[in-house]
């Protein structure tokens, strides 16, 4: 396993936490668009949101190995909205990704954007976000 800290900026007249939340239903939204859920399933988030409590910054908390399924159905307007900082030229290299893969699983790594700072958890952790791994 290997842990990434995504730090989530605040735009869009977003808090990092409500943009935090945001990114995260979209990103499951890749594996279950709305269009296809049951209306009775409760989840909304594919990663863990830490709060940083020096700076109340929030991050999301994921594993680069991870693997995600593409729907058939995806939608990625929501997805690309909340990313004002992300390139044309990128966002139009990931949606061409996307259709590629429709049905299909992708790693977790390819879609982070180059503008998003990627902490290991050990720095993370000096920057005042809670560690994932316990203690030993």
């Amino acid at each position: 396993m290997s842990v990434v800290y995504l730090p989530v900026e605040p735009q869009l007249g977003m808090t990092s936490a409500e943009r935090a939340v945001a990114l995260n239903m979209e990103v499951f939204r890749l594996m279950l668009p709305v269009s296809v859920r049951n209306p009775n399933d409760i989840m909304l988030y594919q990663y863990t949101d830490y709060k940083n409590e020096n700076s109340e910054q929030h991050a999301l908390v994921a594993d680069t190995t991870d693997v995600i399924y593409i729907s058939p159905e995806v939608d990625l307007t929501n997805l690309l909205a909340l990313l004002p900082e992300v390139p044309q030229t990128e966002k139009d290299l990931l949606v061409t990704y996307i259709e590629i893969n429709k049905g299909d699983y992708v790693p977790f790594e390819n879609l982070v954007p180059s503008t998003s700072v990627q902490l290991t958890e050990a720095e993370a952790v000096a920057a005042g976000w809670p560690p994932v791994t316990p203690e030993e």
